[in-house]
């Protein structure tokens, strides 16, 4: 009995390190997408290619067209700021899911619950006014997010 309890344990072992795998590699997508769509929306503004992509998603062109100089520029300014922190929260992201919830860190594992969690619930709040332009973004990414914990969750708290 007991070598059929130790294999077991075995693969209870082998199954929890394949399912942390998974929702890190899950947790890494969500991170790269968001560092990608960031980086290139900050490119664009910064290096003067475009305006925030958000005045096309919100506003005609007409009314665009409308605006002062001064509200192009504090579109651009905000877009800015978030973009550049999104970046920021992309790399950190991506360090901690490598270097901490790889290593079965639960702490790390609360502090992307948390810091995720917070900016995925308000990027979908932030796009409420706006009918929700930005849901098909908003969903990917929440669906990686959402997957990639239950899954990490389930590696470091589900079995005993």
């Amino acid at each position: 009995m007991p070598i059929h309890k130790t294999k077991s344990k075995g693969r209870d072992a082998e199954n929890t390190g394949k399912t942390l795998k998974h929702g890190c590699n899950l947790l890494l997508w969500w991170s790269g997408i968001n560092l990608f769509l960031s980086s290139l929306i900050l490119f664009i503004v910064v290096s003067g290619l475009g305006n925030s992509p958000l005045l096309s998603m919100v506003f005609e062109p007409a009314e665009v067209a409308e605006f002062s100089p001064k509200v192009i520029g504090a579109m651009n300014t905000l877009t800015i700021l978030y973009n550049s922190y999104a970046v920021a929260m992309s790399v950190m992201v991506w360090f901690v899911v490598k270097n901490a919830l790889r290593n079965k860190a639960q702490w790390a594992f609360w502090a992307l619950l948390v810091t995720i969690g917070m900016a995925e619930v308000f990027a979908f709040i932030a796009s409420v006014p706006f009918n929700h332009t930005r849901w098909p973004v908003n969903a990917v990414l929440s669906l990686l997010y959402l997957s990639g914990m239950v899954l990490a969750g389930h590696a470091l708290y589900g079995r005993e």
